[in-house]
C-alpha cells in the first residue's frame, strides 16, 4: 500500500485543469514569430557586415595594387638580379588592372556585380592627376546588397572608398 500511494499522487499532479490545455500552444504562437524575426535579423545583420568588410578590403587591395604599380613600375617589383633581362613595365595608366584587382578581391559577394571607379589626384589631393609619384590613388566601389531570407526589405547599396599615395 505504501508503494501505490506515491504513484496515485504523481498521476494526480500530471493532470492539468481543463482551461490550461492549449495555453502552451497559444504562448508559442505568440512568441515564435518574434523569436524567428529576431533570429533572421541577426543573421542578415551579420551577412551585411561581412559583405561591407569584404568590399572595404577589396578597395584597399585595389588602391594598394595601384600604388605599387604606379609610375614607371616594373613587374616583378623590386630590383632584378644581375644578368636578368629588363622586366616589362606593368604600370596601369587606365586603371583596368585596379578594377580587376578589386573584383578579384571581392569574390565572396553574391548577386549583382561590384562597380569600381579608380581615380588619381594630383599632389594637392584635389586636382586630376596620373599614376605618378606623390599623386593619390583613390578607389571607390559599390555593391547592391539584397537579403537571402525573404524579408520585406529594400535592396541596400553599400559603398567603400580607399585612398593611398603613390611613392614609387
Amino acid at each position: 500500500m505504501g508503494i501505490l500511494r506515491p504513484l496515485r499522487l504523481r498521476r494526480a499532479a500530471r493532470r492539468l485543469p481543463i482551461g490550461t490545455r492549449g495555453q502552451a500552444l497559444v504562448e508559442f504562437a505568440l512568441v515564435a514569430p518574434v523569436f524567428f524575426l529576431l533570429l533572421f535579423a541577426i543573421i542578415e545583420g551579420g551577412r551585411f557586415i561581412l559583405y561591407y568588410e569584404t568590399l572595404a578590403n577589396a578597395t584597399r587591395e585595389g588602391a594598394r595594387y595601384g600604388i605599387v604599380h604606379g609610375w614607371k613600375s616594373y613587374c616583378p617589383s623590386g630590383p632584378m638580379p644581375p644578368g636578368e633581362p629588363t622586366p616589362v613595365s606593368c604600370f596601369d595608366p587606365t586603371g583596368a588592372k585596379v578594377v580587376q584587382r578589386v573584383k578579384d578581391s571581392a569574390f565572396g559577394l553574391l548577386g549583382t556585380t561590384v562597380i569600381v571607379t579608380p581615380n588619381w589626384f594630383g599632389t594637392d589631393g584635389v586636382s586630376p592627376g596620373n599614376n605618378g609619384r606623390d599623386n593619390t590613388m583613390n578607389v571607390t566601389a559599390s555593391y547592391t546588397y539584397s537579403t537571402i531570407i525573404p524579408l520585406p526589405l529594400p535592396q541596400i547599396t553599400m559603398s567603400a572608398e580607399s585612398s593611398l599615395v603613390i611613392n614609387n
